[in-house]
């Protein structure tokens, strides 16, 4: 009887953490969905779409991205973009609903993503993987609410991001341009993206 009282209190333990979101989520969401988030989203949109539209030689450029701008972008503006963009993102990454999701950099070299699904925050941790030139994205932890869970068994968001591994789709720009990443990096707390700009076919 005893060892049933301890497998229902772990049970019932175990759902009261799926329930409570991670701190983080807690302490990066709220800023992102505030009504002042929205300009600073606008003003991120600008310049990351001047960024990628900028006429370059062939040698590699970089990027380095705030989360709690990325964090408020998502949040204000991120279906309507990806409606708009259509096939020119993957199709994995357009369905997912990043407008209720947040990333923070808990630890270097690693990127915490967290979505709100049905009233439940599912996160899992991201490092990259393959060679310069062929980078993507590997998980390394999963959870939900404040419980990890087994990487093994988990399916999910974890499920949905696993298509992101080495060797990502360059991004086409309306112009036949192509924006290829070349590596990637979370380190000192930002997102740093070396890309490189491929003229259109002939």
């Amino acid at each position: 009887m005893a060892a049933g009282v301890a497998v229902l209190l772990a049970g019932v333990g175990a759902l009261v953490l799926v329930q409570r979101s991670p701190d983080a989520w807690d302490r990066v969401r709220g800023p992102a969905r505030a009504p002042s988030a929205d300009p600073r989203a606008a003003s991120f949109e600008q310049a990351l779409a001047a960024a990628l539209h900028q006429v370059r030689g062939p040698e590699p450029w970089a990027i380095a991205i705030e989360p709690s701008d990325l964090n408020g972008w998502l949040a204000q503006r991120w279906r309507p973009w990806a409606d708009f963009a259509g096939d020119s993102i993957p199709d994995q990454l357009r369905a997912q609903p990043l407008e209720h999701a947040a990333v923070a950099i808990e630890r270097e070299g690693e990127l915490l993503v967290m979505v709100q699904r049905q009233g439940r925050v599912d996160w899992c941790t991201l490092e990259v993987v393959g060679a310069a030139g062929s980078v993507g994205l590997g998980v390394t932890g999963v959870g939900a609410g404040s419980l990890p869970l087994p990487v093994l068994v988990a399916g999910g968001l974890a499920g949905d991001l696993a298509g992101l591994g080495p060797g990502l789709p360059a991004l086409r720009l309306a112009d036949g341009r192509r924006v290829r990443l070349l590596d990637l990096a979370f380190q000192d707390g930002t997102i740093v993206l070396q890309c490189r700009t491929e003229p259109a076919a002939p």
